[in-house]
């Protein structure tokens, strides 16, 4: 079992988030030729759709114009070259992809938070549909996250803007009760969740959307991955439902019997 606990960080002078600065906008372009990297942990979102039912998920379009979401990323272990990117934390907040802040646990280096900017943006030019925001906000913040022991229960915070739980329901043998083939760009399944407390306030936004989608995935990622376009996302198109390639994909990663019907 992974070791993972709660990481919060102690101090007053922690709570005062402090502005990041980096050349996002070069990051975002990811420079040719991108650097090798792999990456495993685990990812959380949250968003206003509907819950168990994001059509994005699916190859459909989305249900709002803008997403209002958060995308997490705690990587676990991983490695851009040879940058170490182990316990680094990242929180994606906003109207989704086109207006959004990243926020970065203080926790991190700048040559860290670099990094998955050309990672991200890297992902961003190899697949088709929407269009990120060209220069993203970026914040260093203290981010708290916790799994509970028994790996259902996901508690995070950033103080004064963010507070987050959600609960996977697990079967009998302790597997995810709701995995779904899912596009998405860690993985191609998603772990549905419930949504017990989404609330968010910066940015000049502010919402309070329990009970709405959310979802928990277990990723292992690399670079190799994405260029072998072996992603659902690579070939999304928004038909709302999977097209040929994708099917190819299902069938031969064996995950047919988790196409949600």
């Amino acid at each position: 079992m992974r070791h993972l606990t709660t990481l919060t960080l102690a101090g007053t002078v922690l709570l005062v988030p402090l502005y990041l600065s980096v050349n996002t906008a070069r990051a975002q372009q990811a420079p040719d030729p991108v650097l090798d990297w792999e990456v495993k942990g685990t990812a959380i979102t949250q968003c206003q759709c509907t819950a168990y039912a994001c059509p994005c998920r699916s190859n459909g379009l989305p249900t709002h114009d803008q997403c209002e979401s958060i995308d997490f990323a705690y990587i676990e272990t991983g490695h851009y070259g040879d940058i170490s990117l182990d316990g680094l934390m990242v929180i994606i907040a906003g109207e989704q992809p086109s207006d959004v802040t990243y926020y970065f646990d203080q926790s991190s280096r700048s040559e860290q938070r670099e990094a998955f900017l050309h990672i991200k943006g890297f992902m961003w030019s190899n697949r088709p549909c929407g269009k990120p925001a060209a220069n993203p906000r970026t914040k260093v913040v203290p981010i708290s996250f916790h799994e509970s022991q028994d790996r259902t229960t996901y508690e995070l915070s950033i103080p004064g803007i963010l507070n987050s739980k959600v609960k996977m329901e697990r079967d009998a043998d302790g597997s995810p009760a709701h995995t779904v083939v899912a596009l998405d760009d860690w993985g191609n399944t998603i772990n549905y969740a419930n949504s017990l407390i989404f609330e968010y306030e910066d940015a000049g936004r502010s919402w309070d959307r329990p009970g709405h989608q959310s979802n928990v995935r277990y990723f292992h990622t690399t670079k190799t991955t994405w260029d072998n376009e072996e992603l659902l996302m690579q070939h999304r198109d928004g038909s709302g439902s999977f097209t040929t390639k994708q099917k190819e994909i299902i069938e031969k990663l064996g995950l047919k019997h988790q196409v949600k019907k």
